[in-house]
């Protein structure tokens, strides 16, 4: 298992989060928007919401957004609380925290899916997915070199044990592929259909006590962990471990 980030890294993010002010009143878009750089409250549009490359976007507890959101390369998107229409994409994004506490106490809900693609993020700062609601698929890849790493519903205490339910719950695939960053800690949650977890090759690659309705496919993972899952069809090699 991986080392928990120094206090001292929390106390970064908390700093870090503690500068924004909740506006008074929500902001409400009628059609698409530009999130402002280092938005950080309540915000409410109909259309699609897009995070422009190199800048921050925190949506906190009440917030909706009708249709798709998409982050842009080197964005960031902290949300906690909110509830996205259709699809989140991310090509290339520098952080992304879904399901922050700090944000939001409430679940996260997605209507459709989530695609995350090559995150470049680092340390204090963690990437994670915890008590969210996807509503199709979820697909995590790419993760940089050199970058921190992903809880996806796995209860580390800086993350997702914050949370009320630290898990989560996607209806349909899940797949996690070819991700290089420092974890991918996959924990606690739920899968409506297959999950797919290959060519991982962080300092800690875990996956543990998950429920997969149909088939968990575990490969190339170096090094792994896995331990508590089950499926109804195919558990494949994901309760094993190697080096």
């Amino acid at each position: 298992r991986r080392a928990l980030l120094p206090v001292t890294a929390v106390a970064a993010v908390l700093i870090g989060m503690a500068v924004f002010a909740l506006p008074a009143s929500a902001t409400t878009i009628s059609g698409d928007f530009t999130c402002p750089n280092g938005f950080f409250g309540v915000l409410n549009v109909t259309g699609n919401l897009t995070v422009p490359a190199n800048s921050s976007c925190g949506l906190t507890q009440g917030s909706t957004i009708g249709n798709d959101v998409t982050i842009d390369q080197g964005g960031s998107f902290f949300i906690g609380g909110t509830t996205i229409g259709h699809d989140l994409n991310a090509n290339h994004p520098n952080l992304i925290e879904l399901g922050d506490p700090n944000n939001g106490t409430t679940e996260t809900v997605i209507g459709h899916d989530v695609n995350i693609n090559g995150t470049t993020g680092t340390f204090p700062f963690g990437e994670f997915i915890c008590q969210t609601q996807i509503g199709h698929n979820l697909t995590v890849q790419g993760t940089a070199p050199g970058t921190t790493g992903w809880d996806i519903g796995f209860p580390e205490p800086f993350n997702c044990a914050r949370n009320s339910t630290p898990g989560d719950s996607i209806a349909g695939d899940a797949t996690f592929s070819n991700n290089a960053g420092a974890y991918l800690d996959v924990g606690d949650s739920t899968f409506g259909h297959d999950l797919t977890y290959n060519g991982n090759t962080g300092i800690f690659d875990n996956l543990t006590d998950n429920s997969i309705v149909h088939n968990c496919t575990q490969s190339n993972n170096h090094p792994y962990d896995g331990s508590g899952n089950t499926a109804g069809n195919s558990i494949d090699a994901c309760n094993s471990v190697n080096a």
